[in-house]
């Protein structure tokens, strides 16, 4: 049942997103055609002008690059586009940013070193009580089409009662097809392998598969700088599991995110604030159905500049908590901090 309920989401997916998003680049056109859409340019540039504004590049944005036009990637280019061209962030003329978050799969490709560290406290068990969790990345778009990421973690378990604290690691290799990129849309296939953490008793490989996607609301409605991000993400596990363990769940995401400031604001540049609400369903099990809910609020800043100083508008921090809100509850919260190095 669980593969049948797999295949049928995967064949209206991928019948639907091509479809969906024409009708949403047909719905922009008509919107831009009563409204033209400059909100969020003279925040979201630096030195903007009437003869770079007439050149079709709009100055440095919060990444460091000149927006410029790019190539729509799309299903019916996919062999065609992307593939020899240099990997770009794009720049959206609503000064929109695509960020990538917490929770939600990412939708674009990337070049960048990150850092991230969580806690767990409390989790609801008769052997742990506390978690901490640090991991390391790098990933590298070689075009605009493909990005590999190398991961690697480390883990300490807190235990309760008078059991021994365990710790250890494990690797993990992310894959990402760009689907489409357009002005207003973003589409990602990610998949994943994560090793065994065998140094606290994780006898299982995990091999996940799914969907990203991203759109600019201030394409299409009268907001400034706001994105709505989704995602769904598929795990299987294989090895050694406990009868009536599950062997595959779905974890999905929708979040919403709303960019305050200018990418050179003194210390807060590209001030963001977002909202994520994340679902995960076992597929099979003894708890097969079995959901939990968890809202994340979080905010995502740049450096930016002080007194005309640059401190890095490509070095991010992002945090926030996952707060359980609907489901048995793992445990009281998960507190969240992340650094972004893009290159």
């Amino acid at each position: 049942m669980k593969n049948s309920l797999q295949q049928s989401l995967w064949a209206i997916l991928l019948l639907a997103i091509p479809g969906f998003v024409q009708a949403q680049e047909q719905l922009r056109l008509e919107f831009r055609s009563v409204r033209p859409i400059t909100d969020g340019l003279a925040s979201e540039t630096v030195g903007t002008s009437g003869p770079e504004m007439a050149s079709g590049k709009l100055g440095n944005t919060d990444e460091g690059r000149d927006l410029e036009q790019l190539q729509d990637l799309t299903p019916w280019n996919f062999f065609s586009a992307g593939w020899d061209e240099e990997s770009s962030k794009r720049q959206r003329p609503t000064g929109t940013p695509d960020l990538a978050l917490l929770r939600v799969q990412t939708n674009f490709m990337e070049r960048e070193v990150r850092v991230n560290y969580f806690y767990q406290n409390n989790i609801h068990t008769k052997t742990r009580e506390n978690l901490d969790n640090f991991d390391a990345f790098i990933a590298y778009a070689f075009n605009r089409r493909v990005m590999i990421e190398v991961l690697g973690n480390y883990q300490w378990v807190d235990p309760r009662g008078k059991l021994a604290e365990v710790d250890g690691g494990a690797p993990q290799f992310i894959g990402r097809v760009q689907l489409i990129d357009t002005e207003s849309s973003s589409y990602t296939f990610n998949c994943r392998a994560i090793a065994p953490d065998r140094g606290i008793g994780d006898k299982q490989t995990t091999l996940s598969y799914g969907l990203a996607g991203f759109e600019d609301l201030a394409a299409y409605l009268d907001v400034n700088r706001v994105g709505l991000y989704y995602s769904f993400l598929f795990d299987t596990f294989a090895g050694p599991s406990a009868k009536g363990a599950r062997q595959n769940d779905v974890g999905y995401d929708i979040s919403i995110a709303k960019t305050l400031t200018r990418p050179d604001f003194p210390v807060l540049g590209t001030f963001t604030v977002f909202l994520e609400a994340f679902a995960q369903t076992d597929l099979d099990g003894d708890n097969s159905g079995h959901t939990i809910v968890t809202m994340t609020p979080g905010v995502r800043f740049n450096l930016g500049k002080v007194a005309g100083v640059k401190l890095g508008l490509d070095n991010w921090i992002v945090a926030g908590v996952d707060v359980p809100v609907a489901g048995a509850k793992p445990w009281d919260a998960t507190y969240r901090i992340s650094y972004i190095k893009n290159f």
